[in-house]
């Protein structure tokens, strides 16, 4: 499918007289786009299809299992260090713990543009249905600290008894990670820091 589309793309948009391609979402179109190589071939394509076309491409993507305690980075993106290096431009958007219904957008990237939804001044928005369409409603602008989820000590506790029952049971960090809703990157560090 992947060739398939690489290779009918142009003709539709030439056909349809598209001014702007949206892909949604990247991990759909390329299963294994958090292996650097793979990611690179696809953003490269994209890159060349928007070069060729002059039309304007925006690239939908998941993050894995992130810690919502911490800021988003470009860190977070699947496949990132790639992804990054070929984007002009990204923007992430993060829940919020002050609200469910709350998100931010922060700015993650910008080539030739001034970069002014940093983690000081993230744009909050809540989620809004009114009609058949959610849409973002304004709030504010604020810092992302302010949206950040904070574990007391007895929550930490909890998650560090949960992950050793789970180490126990033979599961990997990839399943653990998975199981308490947080990086592998943080399971693995914990780990290290706790010496199992």
């Amino acid at each position: 499918i992947e060739d398939y589309l690489s290779n009918t793309l142009v003709d539709s948009i030439i056909k349809h007289n598209a001014k702007v391609v949206i892909v949604d979402n990247l991990t759909f179109l390329k299963s294994d786009n958090e292996k650097a190589k793979e990611a690179l071939v696809l953003m490269k394509l994209l890159k060349q299809l928007a070069k060729k076309t002059n039309i304007s491409i925006l690239v939908l993507a998941h993050t894995p299992k992130r810690d919502e305690s911490k800021p988003i980075s470009k860190n977070d993106l699947a496949g990132s260090k790639m992804l990054m290096n070929f984007c002009d431009s990204s923007f992430a958007i993060g829940s919020s713990s002050q609200e469910a219904s709350f998100r931010y957008i922060k700015q993650i990237k910008q080539r030739n543009t001034e970069h002014l939804y940093h983690s000081e001044n993230v744009i909050v928005c809540s989620i809004e249905k009114h009609t058949n369409f959610l849409e973002f409603q304004f709030i504010d602008f604020e810092c992302e600290k302010t949206h950040l989820k904070i574990y007391d000590s007895s929550e930490l506790e909890k998650r560090d008894e949960q992950m050793k029952l789970f180490i126990s049971e033979g599961l990997s960090n990839v399943k653990i990670a998975d199981r308490l809703s947080v990086s592998e990157g943080a399971i693995r560090k914990r780990r290290k820091n706790m010496g199992i």
